[in-house]
């Protein structure tokens, strides 16, 4: 917060923007977030339906004759009742469906980067890659849930995973009293170039049928240069502040930026082909970027939502991006923009009115076509009520009950993160020793567990960070102690909660990242210890939780083991009121409350956009 004379308007701004809180545009029409949120569910309850598929899409690609009995159960338990309709609801995104014996690297690449998924995490598909019999992936225990392509023998089976943008699922499933129904749209994730055309349809119906899902296919070409090239050699390094320079990235070349618009346009053509109008479509993550655009110029009336899952750069990084006009273009086919933090949209409104010359404020942009676009901050969050849920089930308290006899009289410390350049744990290890050799008495009674999530393409970081690892353990371990347990591979959630139960800190030392929601699980399993949080300045949820974390800079050694000292040696008065602090943090930005807010703001933007549109709009210069 600001300490200079200011009103009460720019302190609300300012404590919103301390807090990470969703901060609404500043012309929505005069709506509130109620009276929208009813708008949007009696506009909806007149539309014809019946139950949650009471509109379903194939009879938009058959006669109605044709369309086949719909199953009667339900996958989740919260999608079966007989709830009246509310709104009608397109949420469009990448389901992640992998093969079950990935092949090469590609393939691995395939199945690590579903945006969003089914269940807890993704579907997965098991076929033949011949033409006839059944290939069940790995952990199939439901034969009669094999599918058969019609007029043959040709087999596959559905699956789910616990892969993928599991948060952003979880998230929409804790407020489903908003939806009359959900269709996912997203990239199978295997090859389907040999697939003919009945068994596209067979697949696309069942996944339609029992799942709210329909795929979108793309070549194996399109797919690597979309996503493999453009996606993760250009867009992601860049957004992590990492300048995608290196030889063996190919991100740059005409190719792959060709393969992802080509791959979008797909996804386009999908969406118009099933859309009905009153239809929210929302747009995931920054492998889509170039979809909002693509759907507008199909689709001229539709409400549109693009929301962006990683940190948006500052202008001085994005104006390198040779494509950087097209991505903005892209994004600004949506009626609404989300970004996870203030600091995101901020970097996102400056580098638009530098690259294309717009007029615009923090809370939108007016387009050369006099159509407005919202700029909001979103900070996605957990279903607090579903991860208590989880804690209490009762082989979690065996497990905490386990962890406090094995490490009785130590102190623990916890992490879990990707494997990779921008999440810091090299950083984090470096850190630790520094405190273990400014600090010799906590030498033989602290413990570091370090979860660390395989990923395809850093084996050279893998090193690096076991060396470190091998020299703290050789340096002050004992045959009785060891300082660090590394574990390259995730753990069964009921562990994680148990570990992070019983845990003294937990260190989170991202060099860039967005919202980081395992900051929001551990501090859900700390209503017993109150245990203090460390915390990069550089994760999206530094805003939000900014005077109850232990806040460092994680290039900053020194700073990582003075945290660690003081979140070990912090007294317990200290440790509720920092507790307290992020507890109501988490409540406030829950997963429900970011989905709501998301889309009643895709509602009244979109009617503030038809309200303004026939406004002449001032000329622009690109500066």
């Amino acid at each position: 917060m600001h300490n200079r004379g200011q009103g009460a308007s720019q302190l609300a701004f300012n404590i919103d923007e301390a807090a990470g809180a969703h901060t609404p545009p500043v012309n929505t029409l005069g709506f509130t977030r109620k009276q929208n949120l009813d708008q949007v569910r009696e506009k909806h309850e007149r539309k014809a339906g019946a139950g949650k598929h009471g509109r379903l899409l194939r009879d938009h690609l058959m006669p109605p004759a044709q369309v086949p009995a719909l199953s009667a159960t339900a996958t989740d338990p919260k999608d079966s009742g007989d709830a009246a309709p509310i709104p009608t609801t397109g949420i469009i995104s990448n389901v992640h469906v992998s093969s079950p014996m990935p092949t090469d690297d590609v393939e691995q690449e395939k199945q690590a980067k579903g945006l969003l998924s089914y269940s807890m995490g993704g579907l997965q598909i098991g076929v033949d890659g011949e033409s006839k019999g059944s290939t069940l992936s790995r952990g199939s225990t439901s034969p009669d849930a094999v599918a058969t392509v019609p007029g043959t023998d040709d087999q596959f089976i559905v699956e789910h995973l616990n892969v993928g943008n599991i948060g952003l699922f979880n998230a929409v499933n804790a407020s489903l009293d908003l939806f009359a129904e959900r269709i996912w749209v997203g990239e199978l994730g295997i090859s389907t170039d040999g697939w003919s055309d009945e068994r596209k349809e067979a697949v696309s119906n069942k996944l339609l049928d029992e799942f709210e899902t329909m795929p979108v296919f793309v070549s194996d070409k399109e797919f690597e240069g979309h996503y493999g090239r453009f996606s993760k050699q250009l867009i992601w390094p860049a957004f992590h502040y990492i300048m995608p320079e290196m030889p063996q990235w190919h991100g740059w070349e005409k190719s792959a930026y060709e393969a992802s618009l080509a791959t979008c346009q797909r996804f386009a053509d999908r969406i118009a082909e099933i859309y009905r109008e009153g239809d929210i479509i929302w747009v995931n993550d920054y492998h889509l970027m170039l979809l909002p655009k693509l759907i507008r110029e199909l689709l001229p009336e539709a409400h549109i939502g693009f929301f962006l899952h990683i940190p948006f750069p500052s202008s001085e990084i994005f104006r390198c991006l040779h494509v950087r006009r097209e991505l903005l273009e892209g994004m600004l086919g949506a009626d609404v923009v989300g970004l996870q933090t203030f600091s995101y949209k901020r970097h996102f409104v400056h580098t638009v009115k530098r690259v294309l010359g717009l007029e615009g404020s923090p809370s939108g942009l007016v387009l050369q076509d006099g159509r407005h676009v919202v700029v909001g901050q979103y900070a996605m969050g957990l279903d607090p009520t579903g991860v208590e849920e989880k804690w209490s089930n009762a082989s979690v308290g065996e497990l905490i009950e386990f962890l406090n006899e094995k490490y009785a009289g130590k102190y623990l410390l916890v992490g879990r993160d990707k494997l990779d350049h921008v999440k810091g744990v090299r950083q984090k290890l470096l850190g630790y020793e520094a405190f273990l050799n400014e600090n010799p008495e906590f030498v033989s009674k602290t413990v570091l567990i370090q979860i660390a999530l395989t990923t395809a393409e850093h084996n050279e970081l893998q090193v690096q960070v076991m060396d470190v690892v091998n020299r703290i353990n050789s340096k002050f371990g004992t045959i009785e102690h060891q300082p660090v347990v590394f574990f390259h591979k995730d753990i069964p959630y009921s562990h994680y909660l148990a570990l992070l139960s019983t845990a003294d800190a937990m260190v989170i030392t991202s060099l860039r990242d967005g919202m980081n929601l395992t900051s929001h699980e551990f501090v859900l399993c700390q209503r017993e210890k109150n245990s203090p949080l460390i915390l990069s300045e550089f994760v999206g949820t530094y805003g939000a939780f900014n005077g109850g974390a232990l806040c460092v800079n994680p290039m900053d050694t020194k700073a990582i083991s003075h945290a660690i000292y003081d979140a070990l040696t912090m007294n317990p008065e200290e440790k509720q009121y920092r507790w307290n602090l992020l507890h109501r943090q988490v409540l406030t930005n829950s997963a429900a409350s970011f989905v709501s807010s998301f889309v009643s703001d895709i509602e009244s933007a979109h009617a503030l956009a038809d309200s303004n549109s026939a406004s002449p709009a001032p000329l622009q210069t690109a500066v």
